[in-house]
C-alpha cells in the first residue's frame, strides 16, 4: 500500500490486490481508498484516478464515527462502556463479569484521532482475548459432535472474511467474529469445519453444511455476509 496526493481529491491510499480484476474506489472520511489489479502500472493508476475523479468529487465523505462517554455496544461475550476517570493520566481498560470498561482521563480530549485509535485498540484487545478463549472451544465442540478433525485454531484481525481453512486443516477466525450474534458465529465455525472435508463450495459442501447447521446454510451465509453491528462500524479502520 502506498499514498498518492491529488490536489482536488486529496490523499489517496492505493492498495494492489492480486485477485482484483478492476479498480475499486471508496470515499472515506479522510482519504480515498483505491484498490487496483496487480498488473496496473503507475500510468494506469493515474489514468484511473482521472477517470474516477468526477464521481469521487461528487460524493460527500462519510463522517467518522466517534467513541465518547455515551458509547456502549454489545459483543457476543461482553458489553463495551466508556467512562471518564480522574485518578489516572493514561487510558486503560478492565474486562470482567461480561463488561469491558474503557477508562479515559478527564483532562484528555476524547475526540483526538490518537485517543480514538487508543480506545479502539483496547477494545480490539478485548475481542482478541475473548476470541482466543471462545472460538477454539466452539470449534472443538462442533468438531467432536460432527466427527470432524482440524489441526489448530488461529485468531486474526481480518476485515474481509470471518474465517478460513487451510489444506492442513488449520482454521483462522477474525476477532471481529465476536461482533456477530451467536447463531452466526456458530455458522461460521461450522462453515470452516466443513472445509476440512470439502475445500470448495460444491453442492456437496452446502449439503454437508445444511446437515451440520440443521437449517439452510446458504441463508445463514447471506445473513453473516451482510451483518453489520454498531461495534463493527466504530472499530473498523
Amino acid at each position: 500500500m502506498y499514498e498518492h496526493f491529488d490536489p482536488e481529491i486529496g490523499r489517496i491510499l492505493i492498495k494492489i490486490n492480486q485477485r482484483a480484476k478492476s479498480v475499486i474506489a471508496r470515499r472515506k472520511a479522510d482519504c480515498v481508498a483505491l484498490t487496483v489489479p496487480s498488473f496496473f502500472t503507475k500510468k494506469d493508476i493515474l489514468r484511473a484516478i482521472e477517470q474516477l475523479k468526477p464521481r469521487l468529487l461528487s460524493v460527500e465523505p462519510k463522517p467518522v464515527a466517534l467513541i465518547d462517554e455515551n458509547t456502549t455496544f454489545e459483543t457476543f461475550s461482553f458489553r463495551v462502556v466508556v467512562q471518564r476517570y480522574a485518578l489516572s493520566d493514561t487510558i486503560r481498560m478492565s474486562l470482567k463479569n461480561g463488561m469491558l470498561s474503557i477508562f479515559v482521563p478527564q483532562q484528555i480530549d476524547i475526540t483526538r484521532p490518537n485517543v480514538q485509535d487508543a480506545i479502539k485498540e483496547l477494545i480490539r484487545q478485548g475481542l482478541r482475548f475473548e476470541a482466543k478463549r471462545i472460538l477454539p472451544q466452539k470449534t472443538a465442540l462442533f468438531a467432536s459432535k460432527n466427527k470432524l478433525q482440524f489441526s489448530e485454531v488461529k485468531i486474526n484481525k481480518s476485515l474481509s472474511r470471518w474465517g478460513s481453512c487451510s489444506r492442513k486443516k488449520s482454521l483462522n477466525f477474525s476477532l471481529y467474529l465476536l461482533l456477530l450474534p451467536e447463531k452466526l458465529i456458530d455458522y461460521v465455525v461450522l462453515h470452516e469445519l466443513t472445509h476440512t472435508v470439502e475445500m470448495n463450495h460444491s453442492d456437496r459442501f452446502w449439503s454437508l453444511l445444511d446437515t451440520f447447521c440443521g437449517e439452510d446454510s446458504k441463508a445463514l451465509s447471506r445473513l453473516a455476509r451482510n451483518f453489520r453491528s454498531e461495534g463493527y462500524d466504530l472499530l473498523k479502520p
